[in-house]
């Protein structure tokens, strides 16, 4: 693996392998205000597992927007993502990774569009051109990978992880690159 694309899908499917391994315990906690941070912890864990034997050169969860030259503006109850992942070689080729995990659909109400539109500012705001700056969303019950909002119109990074739930349910997570320019994107399409 040499580029930021294949790095990104990597962290991308580590995560997604994670769950899978854990629909039990998503079934449990999909829907509850538990969740979200739940997944955080295991993204955090997926990656952090692999960190010796990949290598990944750094796995940190809540990294911090200023830790990347991010001004927030004092907004310092998320001044902080979910998860920054540097690849081998201490993230040669651009090969890092910045993320915010966002559930959307059951129990989450009316919530989700302000929290997708807000991580996708959040993400907008870093600058990176090469690396991933990724949004990880979360639908629990197929409640649809394309609701209305400002980041559906990006192409998805790869293909969704579609997790069948023990219950009948399932949980689809979809990663989208967040550019200023969408022009330097890393998406599936043209790969």
């Amino acid at each position: 693996m040499a580029d930021s694309y294949s790095f990104a899908v990597d962290v991308f499917r580590c995560i997604g392998e994670q769950l899978s391994a854990k629909a039990a315990e998503v079934e449990l906690l999909a829907g509850t205000a538990a969740f979200e941070g739940w997944l955080v912890g295991e993204a955090f864990l997926a990656c952090k597992g692999r960190q010796a034997s990949y290598p990944y050169c750094e796995v940190e969860a809540s990294p911090t927007y200023a830790s990347e030259g991010v001004d927030t503006g004092g907004d310092t109850d998320r001044d902080a993502g979910d998860l920054r992942v540097g690849g081998p070689d201490n993230g040669a080729n651009h090969c890092w990774l910045f993320a915010e995990i966002v559930s959307i659909g059951d129990g989450s109400g009316g919530e989700s569009k302000p929290k997708v539109v807000a991580a996708t500012g959040r993400l907008e705001r870093l600058g990176w051109k090469k690396s991933a700056a990724l949004l990880i969303t979360v639908t629990v019950n197929g409640g649809g990978v394309s609701p209305d909002g400002e980041v559906w119109d990006r192409p998805a990074l790869t293909a969704p992880v579609v997790i069948p739930l023990p219950g009948g349910r399932a949980v689809i997570l979809t990663a989208f690159d967040i550019k200023h320019n969408p022009a330097d994107t890393l998406a599936a399409e043209g790969r």
